[in-house]
């Protein structure tokens, strides 16, 4: 209809105007039936440009109708689709809460058992690249954490605090080659020193080829330093090799914690009490 009316605008006004004019002319008090004639005429004749306007104006309103509610599904779209992603996040982060709860409930027990005092530790970082070893916990000066105090596990040790910031602390692993523990073989008894290989793995140093160790044997610390409390895990003897000077033997230790990205939590030895006395 408007591509009709477009194309045929002047013929359908120059009608008009004709039909007006003889309308005026025609239509007085004599020729009454004349006009009232005209009058028909016209009226037939505008009576298509007048519904065709209307339907343009209702095809057009109702257009704005459709789109002001198009654009109000879209809106309500998006505030739900960030409502979801909301929730999707609070979620996630109560799953954590919930995971770290239970790994606390393992550690607190063990904590509370054990003869020296403990503080549990998120770890934030870690650093292993290289030879390097280290971890970053969420705990320092501020929560009366100190440069080699003894970093453990309910499994075993995992190291020692190297140096401590006002909100945070590193730790040196048992597995960096700078770490160093004093241990006994807890079998016989027969002392040693432990040391980070770098790699997964710990050396036991200074045993002698004569010496009772064999594969299997438990390692544990033995309290001589004053860093460890006595007794705790370090790990299991899993290899023995004849050493080059035919005096001393070169022993690999699997330790009893896996020091890999996988550790979450620590606990940090803040007095050994009675726990570090031979």
């Amino acid at each position: 209809m408007s591509a009709f009316l477009k194309r045929h605008q002047i013929v359908i006004v120059s009608v008009f105007l004709v039909l007006v004019s003889l309308h005026l002319a025609l239509t007085d008090k004599k020729e009454a039936a004349r006009g009232v004639l005209i009058k028909e005429i016209l009226s037939a004749a505008v009576s298509p440009l007048q519904r065709g306007v209307l339907t343009i104006y209702n095809s057009g309103a109702s257009l704005i109708d459709d789109y002001v509610y198009v654009i109000g599904v879209k809106d309500e779209n998006d505030a739900l689709k960030e409502t979801v992603v909301r929730l999707g996040e609070e979620n996630n982060r109560l799953r954590e809460e919930i995971l770290f709860n239970a790994r606390l409930k393992e550690m607190l027990p063990y904590a509370d058992a054990a003869p020296f005092q403990a503080a549990a530790a998120r770890i934030t970082a870690f650093s292993i690249d290289g030879w390097t070893r280290t971890i970053v916990i969420n705990m320092g000066s501020a929560n009366g954490i100190k440069k080699d105090m003894a970093v453990i596990t309910p499994a075993g040790i995992v190291g020692r605090v190297m140096e401590t910031g006002r909100g945070a602390s590193r730790v040196l692993l048992s597995t960096d080659p700078r770490s160093n523990v004093d241990i006994i073989v807890q079998r016989t008894r027969i002392k040693g020193v432990v040391e980070g290989s770098g790699g997964a793995s710990l050396y036991l140093k200074y045993i002698r080829q004569l010496e009772d160790v064999h594969v299997g044997d438990e390692i544990v610390t033995s309290g001589l330093s004053g860093i460890y409390p006595k007794g705790l895990m370090v790990g299991t003897v899993a290899k023995i090799e004849k050493g080059a000077d035919n005096f001393f033997n070169v022993i690999e230790v699997k330790p009893s914690v896996d020091i890999g990205r996988r550790l979450e939590e620590v606990l940090v030895v803040t007095d050994t009490g009675d726990a570090g006395e031979e």
